[in-house]
């Protein structure tokens, strides 16, 4: 099994999509496995990132694996990728090949944080290509897949596409695919083993006695190959092959170790980057309870201020407040049209206030204590008696406006008009 991380990503869906199923959704030997087409298609399409989306694949030799280790597999593929994020916070489109003749595993993820709307990397190759690479190791390990970096396995065809980054690695993978062309009788001098690297796109800049210097993709410096199979005299033989074997028993007997060192690689990475991942894309949290507990405060305060106790209180200061306005006079009026505005403005700000605060924390007032409780409906019924007294208040107010208006057109002296 390998995994391998394309380096496409700027555009719209249309371009990966129709490559995964066709233009007309008819492609052969292709199968949706999970994820919606659609919807990855209108995500892409309406990210402007620099990358919209990253894709990859999961290339077996196998033709075929069971049901339920695809399923795992794509499963711990998104957690490796997507490290500490939930499954509603990304979307993830799995599309199976097997038009090769052997299985594909093929995903596309729209590169967008869909609680947040941030800009989502799930691979950038610095950071991830460890924790990339252990997982191919330790999946391989657990399922008794084949090894693409085994020296059995080595491919036979072309070896500079998986061409690893590290000048050491890139060498022992070239002298491994080229020890295998010698195994299998591709190779049996210096002119065969030159002739390799030149089909394989590697430039040779320099041949020495003992080694070959040739220059890497994007590499301004050469890289010196050296050991028996680039050596002057270099004949294919007992040695080559001893050497090969070698080689694979060295591997086979590393197993282990290299799936202990894997798990230990995949562990330190993923709880670095989950921790990263956990607190930039964390959702926007309104404290409800806090704003709750503070308006329950200053309505206590307000409370006491008037001096309610009790909701028969209120009723009965209610009352009083009535009659003292039908007893005062004219000239005794205290409360000015504007200030009971303000009085009505404020009461339907507390009343709209306290009625969206308590729909949104609805659950968590059900589950505090009953003292609370009873507290909170308190003095949500004062609010509402409170309101009826203000509204008592301006009947009467205006009563008495009209009071006056009448007693000053009686008091205004009568004139005459002469023509």
């Amino acid at each position: 099994m390998l995994v391998k991380i394309h380096s496409r990503g700027k555009g719209g869906g249309a371009g990966p999509i129709d490559y995964l199923m066709g233009k007309d959704r008819n492609r052969q030997h292709a199968t949706l496995l999970r994820g919606n087409i659609e919807q990855t298609h209108q995500l892409i399409d309406s990210l402007s990132f620099s990358r919209n989306y990253t894709s990859g694949v999961i290339s077996f030799e196998e033709k075929d694996i069971p049901a339920e280790q695809k399923e795992f597999l794509m499963d711990q593929l998104e957690r490796t990728l997507l490290c500490g994020l939930d499954a509603n916070q990304y979307d993830c489109l799995w599309i199976e090949h097997k038009d090769k003749g052997r299985l594909e595993l093929n995903f596309l993820i729209p590169n967008v944080e869909l609680q947040t709307g941030k800009r989502l990397q799930p691979y950038y190759d610095k950071v991830d290509k460890k924790r990339k690479d252990a997982f191919q190791i330790i999946m391989n390990d657990k399922f008794n897949l084949s090894d693409p970096n085994d020296p059995l396995k080595a491919r036979m065809m072309s070896y500079r596409s998986d061409l690893p980054q590290g000048r050491q690695e890139a060498m022992e993978h070239i002298t491994q695919a080229l020890n295998r062309f010698a195994e299998v009788g591709k190779i049996s001098c210096r002119n065969d083993v030159i002739k390799s690297l030149q089909e394989n796109g590697f430039e040779v800049a320099r041949q020495n006695k003992n080694s070959i210097s040739i220059r890497l993709p994007g590499e301004k410096r050469n890289l010196r190959l050296t050991g028996g199979i680039y050596e002057h005299d270099f004949r294919a033989g007992q040695g080559v092959r001893a050497a090969i074997s070698e080689t694979i028993e060295q591997y086979s007997k590393s197993n282990q170790q290299r799936v202990s060192n894997a798990k230990r690689v995949y562990k330190d990475s993923f709880e670095r980057v989950a921790a990263y991942n956990s607190k930039k894309y964390e959702p926007t949290r309104t404290d409800y309870s806090k704003r709750v507990n503070t308006a329950d405060q200053k309505l206590r305060e307000r409370c006491e201020k008037l001096g309610i106790k009790s909701n028969d209180d209120v009723l009965e200061r209610n009352n009083n407040s009535i009659s003292s306005v039908q007893r005062c006079d004219l000239l005794g009026l205290q409360i000015s049209n504007h200030q009971l505005q303000c009085r009505i403005v404020k009461y339907e700000r507390d009343t709209e206030t306290a009625n969206r605060n308590n729909q949104n924390t609805r659950a968590s007032v059900s589950n505090s204590s009953t003292r609370t409780d009873k507290a909170f409906r308190g003095i949500s019924d004062s609010l509402k008696s409170l309101g009826t007294a203000i509204e008592r208040y301006a009947a009467a107010v205006i009563k008495l406006s009209g009071i006056r208006r009448e007693k000053r057109n009686e008091h205004r002296p009568t004139v005459t008009r002469r023509w």
